[in-house]
């Protein structure tokens, strides 16, 4: 009689037989090739069965050898993805990059990620790749086009390169009619983006150089993320926008037209993240200054580094967004080392009675809102202790119907000082709220070092029933 727990094994290596090869090619999908290779013990009909998946990937693979093995063997006659992230500088090789990209053409590949991470090392994209009309998805890092090449994706849909020019994103643009997403990453020499079919852009730039101007008039979600724009990003159209994330630190000289005019072509828009420049543009205006108006914004957010931090400024910000119904603020340090500094708690550096005129100029702003977070507020604190507070003091003053004000103190690397805490808490407690159902929650994390990686959120609640 056999053993009841060879049984056992047998009947549980018969259940993995059985599966479906959808189910497998659908479990392996989650998977690097190499992985997907391994599970072959699990089953002896696995064994085959990893030579007809229809993805291929390669991540952060050393080993050249181990990917010409696979697509020996490799059986089905189509790749729906196909992706490869060369991290070795030590068998880097433009011809065999060129056949791994060949194979994926003449497999139709509809999903090709090509990434050459090796130094200062870049692969000259192979020509045939310049008219892959099977192409839907398209991802290239460390890739160089040809100038003199042109370009045929009548497919694709997605797109994310880096460091490309002005002159090869015009031909992207043109031979890809049906695309809808693009990201653009450290591309300093763009200067135009214009597309009829794009609804999402995404830039993502360290450094932006010259003007870059954006012509997209069916465009849905805008991102642009950067550190140094030293001129500006002008929307020429883009009247279908409804979600833009403007994070970027702008021109050193603080043009308040520039931002006028940008701010303008978001009409429509219903969720603004707005970051460093708008800020600091808006910080020497004065009351009368400030003429411009988001009717359509519902959701803002205000990405604002500590030392740029200024009442004034976001009070003409949210004087611009008369229907907001969610506010969300989040304070960062310029470097790791503002998280180090103190100020004085008794400090009184506001001007108490200019700050009097624009509450009673803007308080219509928060008519309608109902929600409000505030990220990285101990740290900001430390550093304008009493403006911060001037600003909470505004919004629950004003904002009849607030539901709830969720104060985030810190983040992991910060240390909360218990007393100061308390004394924080205990001047919230005694503001007046315009709203008789707001609460004001502080959530903090728990102080210790030993909790790093262990952490356990706490809450003070302020509210109706505890005031």
């Amino acid at each position: 009689m056999a053993d009841t727990s060879t049984l056992a094994r047998n009947d549980y290596e018969d259940c993995i037989s059985l599966l479906p090869d959808c189910l497998i090619h659908h479990i392996f999908s989650f998977l690097p090739t190499r992985e997907v290779i391994k599970t072959c013990i699990l089953s002896k009909r696995w064994r085959s069965v990893w030579t007809t998946i229809s993805d291929l990937r390669f991540d952060s693979f050393n080993d050249y050898s181990f990917v010409d093995r696979v697509l020996t063997h490799y059986m089905w006659p189509k790749v729906k993805r196909f992706h490869l992230d060369i991290r070795s500088k030590q068998e880097f090789c433009h011809s065999t990059i060129d056949l791994w990209v060949h194979f994926a053409i003449d497999h139709q590949v509809e999903d090709l990620l090509l990434i050459v991470n090796i130094y200062w090392e870049h692969y000259t994209l192979s020509p045939l790749l310049y008219n892959c009309s099977s192409l839907t998805k398209l991802c290239l890092r460390g890739c160089c086009f040809s100038s003199s090449e042109s370009i045929h994706w009548s497919s694709l849909k997605s797109l994310s390169i880096q460091t490309v020019s002005d002159d090869v994103l015009r031909k992207i643009l043109m031979g890809s009619p049906v695309r809808e997403y693009l990201n653009l990453i450290s591309c300093q020499g763009v200067k135009k983006i214009h597309s009829r079919s794009l609804r999402e852009l995404v830039i993502d730039a360290l450094i932006v150089e010259s003007p870059m101007e954006i012509w997209t008039p069916r465009l849905l979600s805008l991102h642009v993320r950067g550190d140094h724009f030293h001129e500006m990003l002008r929307i020429i159209e883009a009247p279908s926008l409804v979600n833009a994330e403007l994070d970027f630190d702008g021109p050193v000289k603080s043009d308040y037209f520039l931002l006028k005019q940008m701010l303008s072509k978001l009409q429509n828009t219903t969720q603004i993240l707005l970051g460093a420049w708008c800020l600091r543009v808006m910080w020497p205006l004065k009351v009368e200054d400030v003429q411009v108006s988001l009717p359509n914004c519902k959701s803002l957010t205000l990405h604002i580094p500590f030392y740029q931090f200024s009442f004034p400024a976001i009070a003409y910000i949210l004087a611009t967004t008369p229907n907001l119904e969610k506010l969300v603020i989040i304070f960062e340090p310029s470097d790791w080392g503002d998280l180090w500094c103190e100020s004085d708690l008794n400090s009184h550096n506001v001007d108490h009675e200019s700050n009097w005129n624009i509450k009673k100029k803007f308080k219509s702003w928060a008519r309608h809102i109902k929600n409000v977070e505030v990220f990285g507020f101990y740290a900001c604190l430390r550093i304008k202790y009493e403006e911060v507070l001037l600003l909470v003091k505004f919004m629950l003053g004003h904002a009849s119907i607030l539901e709830n004000m969720v104060i985030k103190v810190k983040s992991k690397r910060e240390v909360v000082d218990s007393h100061r805490l308390l004394e924080v808490a205990r001047r919230l407690q005694s503001l007046h709220s315009a709203s008789k159902h707001a609460a004001v929650i502080l959530n903090y994390l728990e102080e210790g070092l030993e909790k790093q990686w262990n952490i356990t959120t706490k809450c003070l609640c302020i509210g109706p029933e505890n005031t």
